[in-house]
């Protein structure tokens, strides 16, 4: 896998950084089309935004607003997860100043990361490889139930920050097959795993789902059905992406 393309994740996570040391309760607010969402919205990904613009009222509250390229719309099953903006601090006046077009846009890098999107609703490629404890896994293990694939590395922040929600989507929804897969080694994953503790079947040292699908944005997190068609995926993480991840997970369960 080619990591050079990584530029715009490391770039979302510079402005995540300016976003919680600056935002009084610690929420990452993204604003688009006049909606705030907990993070990235479900159904928009990092190289969708034409342009971001860092919004601070003069309380010091924040939200990043991301302006989508021309054709480009919210989803409307986004809308379930957008927060109201009365819950949002600073939320009015962040709107005023949004709408004012006072702050300057952020210069962004294009992504030339590809996409799931063109998978979605094929089967999953068969494939073999062998988990942390030995055990090596077919396509055929993960049939006849709702297969999960979480992609994550080490220096991913967002990536172990989000553990312990997947973790209760084990409890949640235990009839599922959770994989994790990550090109760090076993012993490298170690200690974060056990300690944190991430509870999926870790796949470690291996980039085979890394290049069959040229995931380069880490976590992206991909949904299969029982029948081992890939459903849904989103990548990166977010509040909102993961409630929503979670509701399409026990659909799946259900059907």
């Amino acid at each position: 896998m080619e990591r050079n393309s990584l530029f715009l994740f490391l770039f979302m996570m510079f402005v995540w950084a300016g976003l919680c040391s600056a935002q009084t309760t610690g929420d990452k607010f993204v604003l688009i089309d006049g909606c705030f969402f907990n993070g990235m919205p479900p159904g928009v990904r990092n190289d969708e935004g034409a342009q971001m613009i860092m919004l601070t009222d003069e309380k010091g509250h924040t939200a990043l607003e991301i302006r989508l390229n021309k054709g480009k719309k919210l989803p409307d099953y986004a809308m379930k997860y957008r927060v109201p903006v009365e819950k949002v601090p600073g939320g009015e006046e962040l709107l005023m100043i949004s709408r004012s077009g006072t702050q300057k846009p952020m210069a962004v890098a294009g992504s030339n990361t590809i996409t799931l999107d063109k998978w979605v609703g094929k089967p999953f490629p068969d494939f073999e490889v062998k988990d942390t404890a030995g055990r090596v896994w077919t396509k055929a293990d993960i049939l006849g139930k709702p297969f999960v694939l979480n992609y994550w590395h080490t220096g991913c922040r967002p990536c172990i920050k989000e553990m312990p929600d997947l973790n209760e989507w084990m409890k949640i929804c235990p009839n599922v097959t959770y994989f994790s897969t990550t090109w760090n080694t076993p012993e490298q994953i170690k200690k974060i795993v056990e300690n944190r503790p991430f509870l999926f079947t870790h796949i470690a040292d291996e980039l085979f789902f890394f290049n069959l699908f040229k995931v380069q944005v880490t976590p992206t997190t991909v949904l299969v059905d029982k029948k081992g068609i890939i459903r849904y995926w989103e990548e990166g993480t977010s509040e909102s992406k993961r409630a929503y991840l979670l509701d399409r997970l026990k659909e799946l369960s259900a059907e």
